[in-house]
């Protein structure tokens, strides 16, 4: 119980350490700024982007297929019943 309490504080306190250090100012901006813009001019958003896209794709071409198996499937049994009623 009184482990748990420590450990809790402890994360606040390296937290509070970390936000502290990403607000110093080295050439005018802050370290978070520099980090921010390195982020954004990197390979990274780009690739992160492109999984993205290509996960979407997966989504939205696995619904049409499902939704045209069982159009076809509901479609073909209710063409094969009027066959048979008539």
């Amino acid at each position: 119980m009184i482990g748990d309490l420590f450990i809790i504080i402890r994360y606040f306190v390296i937290s509070v350490i970390l936000v502290g250090a990403l607000q110093v100012e080295m050439k005018g901006k802050s370290l978070e700024g520099h980090v921010t813009d390195w982020f954004y001019t990197s390979q990274v958003p780009q690739q992160i982007r492109t999984a993205a896209k290509g996960g979407a794709l997966l989504i939205e071409n696995g619904a049409h297929s499902t939704k045209r198996f069982f159009k076809d499937m509901f479609s073909s049994a209710s063409n094969a019943a009027d066959r048979a009623s008539r």
